[in-house]
């Protein structure tokens, strides 16, 4: 917070930042899972990644996931190398297909991570939980923000014996605080006897302001600096 007495642009302004926090419980997950394949030969490694792919996402369309939640949501072909004692050895190539799963059925995200790894996937990351009435639960949050903001404004005017104008001069909105998500990245192991225990947890959704007011003396006069 801030209180300004100087220059005419800023004569009697109190400057506060608010903030609001809203929680709710999640109702969709979001999981990465893919293949990569290294080989020596670039045909014989997309033919390979193909196939893995292609077994992946049979195995995902089984386990009940709508074709229109599975996207590829990252696909790259990288030459590997080696490095011995200062010269670059060429390895193969390394190519990568990663899908984004979209589920709502928040109590089989384990399950669906062990069959994706049972069937072929060697890469896991970036388990997300969100709520899909996010923009809503941030306005919430935005509207507590406000509230917090003002009663902050009122609090300071009080102790300094002016008057607040409730009306402010400026309200600039700060970044959204991005939904915490949980990152899981497994062990490559296939066989699993136990479906692996993926916790949602609360989400939490920040939303932050900074609002200028004006005020002014009690006796309504314009204050100014004093030596």
């Amino acid at each position: 917070m801030a209180i300004g007495r100087d220059g005419a642009q800023e004569a009697n302004i109190i400057i506060v930042k608010g903030e609001g926090t809203v929680s709710a419980e999640p109702d969709t997950a979001k999981v990465t899972v893919g293949v990569t394949t290294e080989q020596k030969d670039l045909v014989e490694a997309q033919q390979q990644n193909a196939r893995d792919a292609a077994n992946l996402v049979k195995a995902l369309l089984g386990s009940g996931i709508p074709p229109e939640n599975i996207r590829t949501s990252d696909y790259r072909i990288e030459s590997v190398y080696d490095y011995k004692e200062g010269a670059q050895l060429f390895r193969g190539y390394k190519i990568t297909h990663l899908f984004q799963v979209k589920t709502s059925d928040l109590g089989k995200v384990g399950a669906l991570v062990d069959n994706a790894v049972q069937n072929g996937a060697n890469y896991v990351s970036d388990i997300q939980f969100t709520n899909s009435r996010k923009d809503d639960l941030y306005n919430e949050a935005l509207e507590l923000a406000v509230k917090n903001a003002a009663q902050k404004a009122v609090t300071i005017s009080q102790a300094i014996g002016a008057n607040l104008n409730p009306v402010p001069l400026t309200v600039t909105e700060g970044f959204q605080q991005p939904i915490p998500y949980s990152e899981y990245h497994t062990p490559m192991v296939k066989g699993i006897s136990t479906t692996t225990p993926i916790q949602p947890g609360q989400l939490l959704i920040e939303a932050d302001i900074t609002v200028k007011y004006r005020f002014e003396a009690a006796d309504g006069s314009v204050a100014n600096d004093q030596d």
